[in-house]
């Protein structure tokens, strides 16, 4: 089985990316399968039968990562990924050209990648968009409808152009990836997809996210912040369905009524994104600014840093199609406390500190609850380890084969 993957998101944007990291960690768990079973040894009576049955073979497949682009900034990762495995069979057909030209290729859908040397027997195209391509075997993944559920939340000519491409590419698909429960009923209730073709795969936190010895937590990244006290974090893109504004709305709460407040700040990592204004007007707006720091994009190894070394992670965020700050903040060892919407509680089952996203009385009164409770707040971090357990990359890529293979014998 020769199966084509399109890392189009990564050779584009990188890995800091939601969609970019989702690939670039699929690909390793699928090529570390691949490898594993090809270096599992036969026994020879059964080496004759083995290779007859070629579809169910791991050993037996192949990799060609596809892929339009404009620059070389990012073609590192996957060199890099790549070069981890000698041993398998992984061919790239990537495709630079000016960003212009790729757009007109889009829109005329002409020609197809085949027809540039692209050749596979299922064609993975991981993040919504589907390349001009003429194989009929296509998995899509869908991470989530944010554009459907919450069109205020985007730009009018983003909603237009996405709801009709994702749309017709679902339609188009063999299968479909969706991340979660949640977002797999949201491709069934706005785009009347079949249900029998849409499988739910879970993700996982990447592997350096985890819990750090004090040996290794490094004060410098808090100075680099200006973090001065114990603190609060919050992950994301400033936007609005992550809804910091109530955050800060329930932070001010927390410092004007409880007394030890006064210990704590709060910290925001995350690029500034879309109509960001409403969240930064709110944050100008509060009496308790001087103790709220946006650290702006932070690369892994702080964010590491931060999710190791803050007291609480508060996930205010009105809608996910999976959730990973969650996980992630979850996998480093952190108390915490989410919204009980769209795909969240399927990441954090916690229902005791799973809150509305727009009550920031309740999200402040479970702040202090947290932090004023040494007992509580230590049986939310076991929580938190045990409950990390349940997502590995290792899972998600075997369980994505297994979807390859089933299309495949299809």
């Amino acid at each position: 089985m020769n199966t084509g993957i399109d890392i189009s998101t990564v050779l584009n944007f990188g890995v800091k990316v939601g969609s970019g990291r989702y690939i670039i960690n699929l690909l390793n768990g699928l090529f570390s399968i691949a490898d594993q079973s090809k270096k599992q040894t036969v026994p020879s009576e059964n080496k004759k039968n083995c290779l007859k049955d070629s579809k169910n073979n791991t050993d037996r497949i192949s990799f060609t990562l596809t892929g339009r682009y404009s620059d070389n900034s990012n073609v590192y990762h996957i060199e890099d990924l790549v070069s981890q495995y000698p041993d398998l069979k992984i061919k790239l057909k990537l495709f630079k050209y000016p960003q212009d030209k790729i757009e007109n290729w889009d829109k005329r859908g002409f020609p197809p990648i085949e027809l540039k040397g692209f050749k596979a027997d299922i064609l993975h195209c991981p993040d919504y968009i589907i390349a001009p391509s003429i194989n009929k075997n296509i998995i899509l993944t869908i991470h989530d409808l944010s554009f459907y559920r919450f069109p205020e939340f985007n730009f009018d000519w983003f909603i237009k152009k996405y709801q009709a491409m994702v749309l017709k590419n679902a339609e188009r698909a063999k299968v479909i990836i969706a991340d979660s429960m949640s977002t797999r009923q949201d491709i069934i209730d706005f785009m009347k997809i079949d249900p029998q073709k849409i499988e739910v795969v879970y993700l996982a936190a990447d592997k350096k996210f985890r819990v750090l010895p004090l040996s290794e937590q490094r004060s410098e990244t808090l100075e680099k912040f200006n973090i001065s006290k114990k603190f609060i974090l919050s992950v994301g893109t400033i936007e609005p369905r992550k809804n910091f504004k109530t955050l800060i709305k329930a932070f001010n709460i927390f410092k004007k009524s409880y007394e030890n407040s006064k210990d704590w700040q709060l910290v925001i990592a995350g690029k500034t994104g879309w109509k960001s204004k409403e969240t930064f007007d709110e944050y100008k707006n509060s009496p308790y600014r001087n103790e709220i720091i946006f650290t702006g994009e932070t690369d892994d190894e702080d964010l590491i840093q931060l999710y190791n070394q803050a007291d609480l992670f508060v996930y205010p965020s009105v809608f996910e199609g999976f959730g990973l700050p969650v996980l992630e903040a979850m996998t480093c060892g952190l108390p915490v406390i989410a919204t009980d919407t769209s795909s969240v509680p399927e990441v954090y089952p916690n229902k005791e500190f799973l809150i509305d996203p727009l009550d920031e009385e309740t999200m402040a009164q479970k702040i202090n609850q947290v932090l004023s409770d040494a007992d509580k707040k230590e049986t939310l971090i076991k929580f938190s380890i045990e409950n990390a357990k349940k997502f590995s990359w290792e899972n998600t890529a075997r369980q994505t084969m297994q979807i390859y293979h089933q299309l495949y014998n299809s």
